[in-house]
């Protein structure tokens, strides 16, 4: 994360970070890292019904690292980008990183209801589906967050050139692409025509929190991406996205009474001034 966070210019003013401001990760789970712990206040399983948090595959702890560690186990030097903000950890994807809609559509429905509770007003969901049946059902479950006050942050999805997954698709969140890939899509919906990601932020090789029961299968995955005793190198779309959720974080935390289009507008607009690129550029919000 320290050179990711040097790429986005993460520079913000003293006491931004992410305090009293919660975020929802639907994800794998979550094993309570030293860097968040204390700081995730609930944790629900949509898929194995167990009580007590864990994460048996590991996305999902390397997503609320850089979404809000505190890079207590390395000095501070893989620190996430809302440090002090809380974090609740709904487990939507099972151990190989499967999931079903159902359990998605649980789980943001579980948001909404549960939104005041928790203070939650981020969502993070470093997920996607090409299915037809699928997107449709995702885009209009993440549409009702986005229009009850929540900014919901999406990734783009790895299998370009194919286009963008769901929920991704939907035109109104943020969808966040990997800025070593940078390619934008043009989509079609009925008589609307948008372009899809509207951010990039840095997604290889991004160090961020090992899970105790982090799995080493599947593509890209290594004991060689192991660094140290507490964190993991992973890559993707997945990891550019919680840079910009925890962005969001921040910028609720100094304007708490923004909507969700109001957010997207200000971390948007400051990608623009950066040569009109669209990456992430969080000092640039806050100048």
């Amino acid at each position: 994360m320290n050179f990711a966070a040097q790429i986005i210019r993460c520079r913000v003013p003293d006491g931004l970070d992410g305090r009293n401001v919660c975020v929802a990760v639907l994800d794998t789970g979550v094993f309570v890292h030293q860097d968040i712990d204390k700081r995730v206040v609930c944790f629900k399983d949509f898929v194995n019904g167990r009580k007590e948090a864990y994460d048996d595959n590991g996305h999902g702890t390397h997503v609320c690292g850089i979404l809000g560690g505190n890079g207590k186990m390395s000095d501070g030097l893989y620190k996430g980008i809302a440090p002090n903000c809380n974090i609740v950890v709904l487990k939507i994807l099972d151990e190989f990183g499967s999931g079903t809609v159902r359990w998605s559509i649980d789980a943001i429905n579980w948001v909404l209801k549960n939104k005041e509770r928790y203070n939650i007003k981020v969502v993070n969901m470093s997920v996607g589906s090409s299915e037809t049946t699928v997107s449709k059902s995702l885009s209009s479950s993440v549409a009702e967050m986005w229009k009850n006050g929540i900014t919901v942050c999406a990734a783009a999805g790895n299998n370009n050139p194919s286009g963008i997954t769901s929920p991704g698709i939907n035109p109104d969140i943020i969808t966040v692409g990997s800025w070593e890939e940078n390619v934008r899509f043009k989509i079609r919906d009925g008589g609307r025509v948008y372009f899809k990601p509207e951010i990039f932020a840095p997604g290889r090789d991004i160090i961020s929190c090992m899970a105790e029961s982090f799995s080493f299968e599947g593509g890209h995955r290594s004991k060689e991406k192991v660094v140290g005793d507490y964190y993991v190198k992973m890559s993707g779309t997945s990891m550019a996205t919680p840079m910009v959720s925890g962005t969001a974080a921040l910028v609720l935390q100094k304007f708490p009474y923004l909507s969700p289009g109001e957010v997207k507008e200000k971390i948007v607009s400051a990608t623009l001034k950066n040569n009109g690129k669209r990456l992430l550029n969080i000092e640039e919000i806050f100048a």
